[in-house]
């Protein structure tokens, strides 16, 4: 069902007000792949330097060029596939465009923006690090990032409630992800996405009040934008 809207109300292309802090991760990641792609070489060091590796206590892990502290940031950057690719470049937009809206597009709103996405990143990572494996596991993708953007999405859009309508789906998804893993491994960090989530959940509300330039910069329900 459409829902008449005025004039002021109509909404305009997504790209012509997407925040640069979108932009900059978005052409990062892109760069990264074509990277990959058109380098062999240097798509071995990024993947080596950048994938998050875990294992049982007591395993010895494989050595990485930048250590094993740098992954839980850097894996944002690479991606296993095309769709792997696609899929989280698109909710990076969708969702990225409405937190970015709101925290605003100067200087600060973008800092403010990338220091919430990295954490969120960190604190995905960090969470499939410390739970228990049966062997090695390696992690990559900007999922645990874009995780934070959709609980922050939903503050934008309906403050406490709204954030609460995107992230539980989204975890309870992920759940079944994990227990359908118990009996059918699946290669999807499910707990990078809990993680994530949750990250987001707790921490937007301080990251608008901390660095928000824009509209909506009290999370509650006047703050509504559209992803």
């Amino acid at each position: 069902m459409s829902v008449p809207q005025r004039d002021d109300q109509i909404r305009t292309p997504i790209f012509n007000a997407m925040p640069a802090a979108v932009l900059i991760l978005a052409t990062a990641i892109l760069a990264s792949a074509a990277i990959t792609a058109l380098s062999p070489e240097a798509g071995r060091w990024i993947l080596a330097s950048s994938l998050v590796i875990s294992g049982p206590a007591g395993t010895a892990l494989p050595a990485q060029p930048l250590g094993h502290v740098a992954p839980l940031l850097l894996h944002v950057f690479i991606h296993f596939g095309l769709l792997h690719l696609v899929m989280n470049l698109a909710v990076l937009i969708g969702a990225g465009r409405a937190v970015g809206l709101a925290l605003g597009g100067g200087i600060r709103g973008t800092a403010g923006f990338l220091v919430f996405f990295f954490m969120c990143a960190a604190a995905g990572a960090a969470l499939e690090v410390l739970l228990p494996h049966d062997g090695i596991v390696q992690m990559g993708g900007a999922s645990t990032g874009v995780s934070g953007l959709i609980a922050a999405a939903g503050w934008v859009r309906g403050g406490y409630r709204g954030m609460l309508g995107l992230a539980l789906p989204w975890i309870g998804f992920n759940i079944l992800i994990a227990l359908t893993g118990m009996v059918l491994p699946i290669p999807i960090s499910w707990a990078g996405h809990i993680g994530g989530t949750v990250a987001g959940a707790l921490l937007f509300p301080l990251a608008l009040a901390t660095f928000g330039e824009g509209q909506g910069r009290d999370g509650g329900d006047g703050g509504r934008f559209s992803a």
